[in-house]
């Protein structure tokens, strides 16, 4: 079966039996709530920061059972902790900005160690590493490791999200990702790789995660329709079907659904139901 083929029968039916076998899964059929399908919360940011709690509820009762957090509404480690349990959810990772380790480390750690963070991860690069050439990037290649350990010696991985900067030419041959990963120690720094981003750049997403194996531990999924607009997973050009057959492979943990902005005209958490519903498919 072809990738067009492959993509159709996944738009186009939803038998999840037929999905199974174009992925080559060998999974029981699981309740949705047991699939590792988690919800970048940044997705939501709009609604959560006039309600936090109120919006998490409303995310919960989609379906989404994990949260990987950017921001926490105010909330102590605690605090957060009842709510989230109250909730039936739990944390499969948190996005720290690069400068918050700077600052304090230590405390970035005891925060997600608090609340049951498996990963944590650094989200964006800043503009002078960008663009301070191969040197600034192995310079925070250094400090992710430095990060990645205190991370795990608490029993958290570290991870670095892409957009799509990352894949423009840094010395002529290689890329900002290709610095990067090279220079990050293998156990120390995993990457939370975003699908619709990698695809922007032009680069096959299968194929990148083919290349790197099981530094990929995290996915973003997201997707675009023909215009480059961002749309809910399954709903856009990019062969999901596929990128879930190649994560499977490698051992991706989470595919967490993030949608940075809404269509025009549509409501977020009805973008987010469609993407979950799609996931649940996928993943069954």
């Amino acid at each position: 079966m072809n990738i067009n083929m492959k993509r159709r029968s996944f738009l186009k039916t939803t038998a999840m039996t037929g999905a199974a076998l174009s992925l080559g899964i060998n999974r029981s059929l699981k309740a949705s709530a047991e699939l590792p399908i988690g919800i970048q919360l940044y997705t939501v940011r709009e609604k959560s920061s006039q309600d936090f709690q109120g919006t998490l509820t409303k995310v919960a009762e989609i379906g989404y059972k994990y949260f990987e957090f950017a921001g926490y509404g105010g909330m102590e480690a605690g605090e957060l902790n009842q709510f989230l349990g109250e909730l039936g959810v739990q944390v499969c990772g948190t996005h720290e900005g690069y400068d918050n380790f700077l600052k304090d480390a230590d405390k970035v750690i005891e925060f997600n160690q608090g609340i049951g963070s498996p990963y944590i991860i650094v989200p964006y690069m800043p503009q002078h590493v960008q663009q301070g050439g191969v040197n600034a990037v192995e310079r925070f290649a250094d400090n992710l490791n430095k990060f990645g350990y205190k991370a795990q010696q608490a029993g958290m991985q570290l991870c670095y999200h892409n957009h799509s900067f990352e894949f423009k030419k840094i010395d002529g041959e290689r890329t900002i990702w290709d610095v990067l990963f090279s220079t990050a120690d293998a156990g120390m720094v995993k990457a939370e790789m975003d699908v619709a981003w990698v695809y922007a750049a032009d680069i096959d997403p299968v194929q990148l995660m083919d290349t790197w194996g099981d530094r990929v531990k995290l996915l973003h999924m997201k997707d675009l329709d023909e215009s480059g607009t961002l749309a809910p997973v399954g709903e856009g050009v990019i062969d999901m079907p596929a990128v879930v057959e190649k994560a499977e492979q490698i051992g991706v943990e989470w595919y967490i659904v993030e949608q940075d902005r809404t269509r025009d005209n549509k409501d977020i958490l009805d973008e987010i139901e469609i993407s979950y519903k799609n996931m649940v498919k996928l993943l069954s």
